[in-house]
């Protein structure tokens, strides 16, 4: 495989597929309705992502 199908391969995988990722965040929402999870806003999760990137 040259280098450009390597760089490609690895930018294409993902953790998990769109279903699973929909049934994790389903979950987290019943889970903060439930008190649970603490809720966060949109600008919470922003700051969340530029801190961990």
């Amino acid at each position: 495989m040259d280098k450009e199908s390597e760089n490609m391969n690895s930018v294409v995988k993902r953790p998990n597929t769109p279903a699973e990722s929909l049934k994790e965040s389903i979950e987290q929402v019943k889970l903060m309705r439930e008190g649970k999870l603490p809720k966060k806003s949109w600008w919470d999760y922003i700051k969340e992502q530029k801190r961990d990137n």
